[in-house]
């Protein structure tokens, strides 16, 4: 059969499936071929082999049974590099790059800055983006999830980074940590009522996704324990949901009076982000 013919064939099988069916079909048609998406979109006429068919009815039934894409092509790119993927992990998403930009950004202006601590790291994208761009610094990643850092493992190795990304399992502060220049926080932050009416709940790990009653409950466990672990000039990144910002902020500023404290919007116009950063004190001549 013709690929044209077999994509005319399928479409009640996966159209409307998601508002995006029809690209991420054919972004999975060009991954399962071994072709990229412009080819699959020009060449119709190619002749599929009864084994490719069969891959390819396959792997359309996961996805109309909800399996999302990033899980059927095993990655997804994040900030510019691709990412190994599976069920153990959440997907990487792009309004999590603006973590990494803030980091980077921060660590531009603070060259003595070298120890970066990531809590929550799944597939270790946030870890990985910063090591790869600032070449200087030592990143540790903890995750709860053992199935997460075996996924977080295997990004390091593609890279190459064994010696500047170190991974541990870890709950929030890894044991014996110890005082990090840069905190990353992207904890589940999801309430728990409000994620079963989600479509995502059942999709991705509920683990890495339920934030307790108000989705702060990990924050809230966090944040009486960053005193011990940050040095004198410091910065904390945390995402968030849109409507916690000033929840979020308060538990900051509870723990660290003296730091500046914003809230940092995404692309959409949402409240994203919580910057906090400490400043080490300069003694008067």
């Amino acid at each position: 059969m013709r690929l044209a013919e077999f994509i005319q064939k399928t479409t009640p099988i996966w159209k409307g499936v998601t508002e995006t069916a029809e690209l991420d079909v054919s972004v999975l048609i060009a991954h399962l071929l071994g072709k990229s998406r412009p080819w699959v979109l020009s060449h119709g006429e190619y002749e599929l082999s009864s084994e490719e068919m069969q891959t390819l009815e396959q792997s359309l039934r996961r996805y109309k049974e909800g399996i999302p894409l990033p899980y059927l092509l095993g990655r997804w790119e994040f900030y510019g590099n691709e990412f190994i993927v599976t069920q153990a992990t959440l997907i990487p998403r792009p309004e999590t790059e603006m973590m990494v930009e803030q980091v980077l950004l921060w660590l531009r202006e603070h060259p003595q800055a070298s120890q970066v601590l990531d809590i929550g790291t799944g597939t270790g994208c946030i870890a990985i983006s910063i090591a790869l761009s600032c070449n200087r610094v030592r990143v540790v990643a903890s995750d709860l999830s053992l199935a997460a850092l075996r996924v977080a493992k295997q990004n390091i190795r593609k890279y190459a980074l064994g010696e500047q990304v170190i991974l541990t399992q870890s709950s929030l502060i890894p044991p014996l940590a110890s005082r990090f220049d840069v905190i990353c926080a992207n904890l589940p932050y999801i309430p728990s009522a409000r994620l079963k009416s989600l479509p995502i709940y059942g999709r991705e790990p509920t683990s890495a996704l339920d934030g307790g009653e108000d989705g702060l409950a990990l924050y809230r466990a966090m944040f009486p324990t960053l005193p011990a672990f940050t040095k004198e000039s410091c910065l904390i990144i945390c995402e968030m949901d849109s409507d916690q910002s000033s929840l979020l902020a308060e538990m900051a500023k509870k723990t660290f009076p003296e730091a500046q404290i914003a809230v940092l919007k995404d692309l959409n116009g949402q409240d994203r982000l919580l910057r906090v950063e400490l400043r080490e004190c300069k003694s008067p001549l």
